[in-house]
């Protein structure tokens, strides 16, 4: 994890979601600015997909 100085204002991926501000310590993750001290987010979920139609579930598969 490579970190440096934050140089312009933003907003923390992390799920804090405070202001980013000039001077603070932040890395990436993923390509969203986070604060060090911030958890990055949690990944999401991969979608569970039926094997009959091949669309994510719900679907209208009677074997679903």
């Amino acid at each position: 994890m490579t970190t440096f100085t934050a140089r312009y204002p933003g907003r923390c991926a992390a799920a804090c979601g405070q202001p980013i501000e000039p001077g603070d310590t932040v890395h990436y993750v993923d390509d969203e600015l986070v604060h060090v001290d911030c958890q990055p987010p949690a990944p999401e979920k991969p979608a569970v997909v039926c094997t009959t139609c091949w669309l994510t579930q719900p679907c209208d598969c009677e074997d679903a």
